[in-house]
């Protein structure tokens, strides 16, 4: 057996035994990476890796692209699972090693077709042999030398491409960036990538199926490579099959859910015509339910006799139950904690109970001057349709802001239905009684409003963005029967992002807010209806809700307010990144933004860790224009990008 097994120490080992023992008691110190042998045992030697086999065989490889430029010599190294393996655990015998070898072949001939390189060739040695000439048994040097050299050939073009049963354009394909084949490179005169066909072939699939027919497929598929003209001719044919409906939808995997009314949520009608993009939206709305951990629609392979696509979804149910908790620091905030309950699935229809609370801004030990928000939300999803929700919520809050003080409890129900998977309309009912505290006195008011909102989201990360936009209006009139007052809350907001390269680590980030009170006096609302900017969430490097108009030198919150913020986020390394912002804003006495207090500005950077929950952020912001009493500096800690 081969290994590292123990030799026996020959005769002019045993002769110069005595004196190599003097000498190693006399040498310095031997490190352990530098084991040796005496009467026959290793002294210093690393222990073996269980997982390594005895009979492991061991390599090195070098790979010699003949005048490849950087990405295709890339491209090849990629392909070589002999060298991206190398740091790996070693194959665990010869016969093992050599069909690793072996493979090569195909994978390095795959890699230079996906670059449109068709008369290339790869020439392989091991330990200077020709590896099929190697027995599977045979005894090879530990490691052996490995040489693979690749000569890519010409680049090829693509000359006659023909395409028959292609879709005709329609309005179905105005979503997606790239929906023909010669926008992703099949077309002639084109470098000639397997990918550009390949992909052609998915992208005529995908074509029918959204225009109704979902057992399209490709049924031939001709390459011929001209090689003295270093050209390929393409044909290909498309069988979309029949326009079907959908069928009915049997449910699987259910447990405490109701199946008929899981089966509802997808949104998906039998006899409505099949669409992929109804059936991506059902899951979607199963998803948002947080009642399963997994959910899958599958299709039919065959349509019913009357043209209808039967579906089954198979579902995974999550624990009833789930508790959670985070937490957040800001030098001018103070530290923050929450937790919270949470009910998923109170009788079958995915209601959930969810009670929480947080206590912020401590920055002190007396829990006077603490932030508390306590609530318990209901929330029934599917009433009506499948995409609308009922909540209803009872909130309990403290605010104490170096500004004023604010006690309150409030009680609200709303119904909110996505129109589109972007975009969602709000409307509901609340009241909130309140008392604070502030530099004018002390006032109490009862306040119930009409709220009412849309909401628009198309961005590709909730909690790191790289592309979209994320927009919210709001209109809420009201009345406040202490005082009698009735009039209109107004709230508007917009952020985008814009990745500035094609992997997206550079984005371009800004977001903008307005707000607006009509209709009642400054000091005729409640402190928590009114404005004020600085913080964690608005103008950074200022304390939370320091920045507004002033009345005999204390701040007092505004009728309305103008902040933004621009970003610039870069990501270092895959764990790591880096971003650049300025904040702006304020909050002014007038309905409208005045400046008669001038706008804010701040600077900062922050360091971003990504997690698969999102990134961890910590940012520093400088204030630009700081006032008698502002600090110098804040520091911000929290999960997910600032906006």
């Amino acid at each position: 057996m081969r290994g590292k097994g123990r030799r026996q120490p020959s005769r002019i080992a045993r002769l110069i035994a005595a004196p190599a023992l003097a000498a190693a008691l006399t040498a310095p110190f031997v490190p352990a990476a530098s084991a040796f042998e005496l009467f026959g045992f290793r002294f210093f030697e690393k222990a073996p890796d269980p997982d390594v086999s005895p009979d492991a065989q061991h390599y090195t490889v070098a790979i010699d692209t003949v005048g490849a430029d950087d990405a295709l010599h890339a491209a090849v190294l990629s392909a070589s699972a002999l060298w991206t393996g190398r740091d790996d655990t070693p194959p665990p015998s010869t016969a093992a090693f050599l069909s690793r070898v072996k493979a090569e072949y195909g994978r390095i001939t795959a890699a230079l077709y996906r670059e449109g390189r068709y008369g290339g060739t790869v020439e392989i040695a091991v330990d200077g042999r020709d590896p099929q000439t190697i027995a599977p048994d045979a005894e090879l040097p530990q490691p052996v030398k490995v040489a693979i050299r690749v000569m890519p050939g010409p680049l090829f073009r693509f000359g006659k491409v023909e395409i028959a049963g292609a879709p005709p354009p329609g309005p179905e394909d105005e979503d997606f960036k790239k929906s023909t084949p010669a926008e992703i490179g099949l077309a002639a005169g084109q470098p000639a990538r397997a990918g550009a066909v390949t992909g052609s072939e998915k992208l005529l699939v995908d074509a029918w199926r959204r225009r109704g027919h979902p057992l399209a497929t490709i049924v031939k598929r001709d390459t011929i490579a001209q090689h003295d003209t270093s050209m390929l001719d393409v044909t290909i044919t498309v069988d979309p099959g029949p326009a079907a409906t959908f069928g009915p939808l049997a449910v699987t995997g259910t447990s405490r859910m109701d199946p008929v009314y899981t089966g509802w949520m997808t949104g998906i009608e039998p006899g409505t015509p099949y669409s992929p993009a109804v059936i991506e939206r059902g899951q979607k709305n199963l998803r948002r339910l947080q009642v399963f951990s997994s959910q899958r629609i599958e299709e039919a392979k065959t349509l019913g006799p009357n043209g209808e696509l039967p579906l089954t979804l198979n579902v995974a149910e999550r624990p009833l139950r789930v508790v959670g908790g985070g937490a957040s620091y800001a030098t001018e905030d103070g530290a923050g904690v929450e937790a919270y309950w949470q009910h998923r699935n109170l009788w079958g229809h995915a209601e959930s109970l969810k009670l929480s609370g947080a206590v912020n801004g401590i920055a002190g030990i007396d829990p006077k001057d603490f932030n508390y928000d306590f609530s318990a939300t209901f929330v029934r999803p599917g009433v009506f349709t499948p995409f609308t929700d009922l909540t209803a919520a009872l909130e309990a809050k403290r605010e104490t802001p170096d500004t004023y003080t604010e006690t309150a409890i409030a009680a609200k129900v709303a119904l909110s239905h996505a129109i589109t998977e972007q975009l969602t309309a709000t409307l509901g009912l609340g009241v909130t009684a309140s008392r604070d505290e502030d530099v004018n006195g002390t006032d109490k008011f009862l306040l119930a409003g009409l709220p009412a909102s849309l909401a628009y989201d198309s961005r590709d990360d909730k909690t790191d963005p790289h592309e979209g936009f994320n927009a919210k209006f709001g209109l809420e009139p009201f009345y406040e029967a202490n005082f009698g007052n009735a009039g209109v809350i107004g709230d508007a907001s917009v952020a985008s992002y814009l990745p500035l390269d094609r992997d997206g680590r550079f984005v371009l980030a800004g977001r903008l807010a307005v707000g607006s009170v009509l209709g009642a006096p400054r000091d005729e609302m409640p402190n928590g209806r009114l404005y004020y900017a600085g913080g964690g969430s608005s103008v950074r490097g200022y304390a939370y809700r320091s920045l507004g108009p002033k009345e005999n030198g204390s701040v007092v919150g505004g009728r309305s307010k103008l902040e933004g913020s621009v970003e610039l986020r870069a990501r270092v390394t895959d764990s790591f990144g880096v971003v650049g912002f300025v904040d702006a804003g304020n909050a002014f006495a007038s309905s409208y933004p005045d400046f008669s207090n001038g706008l804010r500005l701040a600077a900062g950077a922050g360091i971003r860790y990504y997690t698969g929950l999102g990134p961890i952020r910590l940012d520093v912001a400088l204030p630009l224009d700081a006032e008698p009493g502002d600090s110098k500096f804040g520091l911000y800690v929290g999960l997910g990008q600032s906006f």
